[in-house]
């Protein structure tokens, strides 16, 4: 089975197109490169529906950090976080952050948009897909 070079990478393809994203995902994204220097949207306009996914779950824990969260961010700085977000393998980040939705196939479906609100990461992912 072919895979997507570019499921993983944060980097744009060179010919896909830019999908930019809004809302909350877009706040908390300028909002850490404000505080750390690290681009995060650019990279995530042309990345791969994964990694698009696996940044947007980050993002959402991020911004509105469940307790599990706040304690798996406790100890990160702001720029090591978005260096993570930017590098990790996009699979080990949604299932260290969900438990639920890792499988690369529903994590891909999960990244042309980031989700109306970041609580609904949190939700059953069949749920999610109707």
């Amino acid at each position: 089975m072919q895979s997507d070079p570019t499921a993983n990478s944060a980097a744009p393809a060179a010919a896909s197109a830019p999908r930019p994203f809004a809302g909350w995902a877009l706040r908390t994204a300028l909002l850490l490169e404000g505080q750390t220097g690290v681009k995060l949207v650019e990279p995530l306009l042309g990345a791969g529906n994964q990694r698009r996914a696996a940044a947007f779950m980050a993002l959402a824990a991020w911004h509105a950090p469940s307790e599990r969260h706040a304690e798996i961010f406790s100890d990160l700085k702001p720029a090591e976080f978005a260096g993570w977000l930017l590098e990790e393998d996009p699979a080990e980040m949604a299932e260290l952050l969900s438990e639920r939705c890792h499988d690369p196939q529903t994590l891909a479906r999960l990244g042309e948009q980031p989700l109306s609100d970041p609580a609904d990461y949190w939700i059953p992912p069949g749920a999610l897909l109707h």
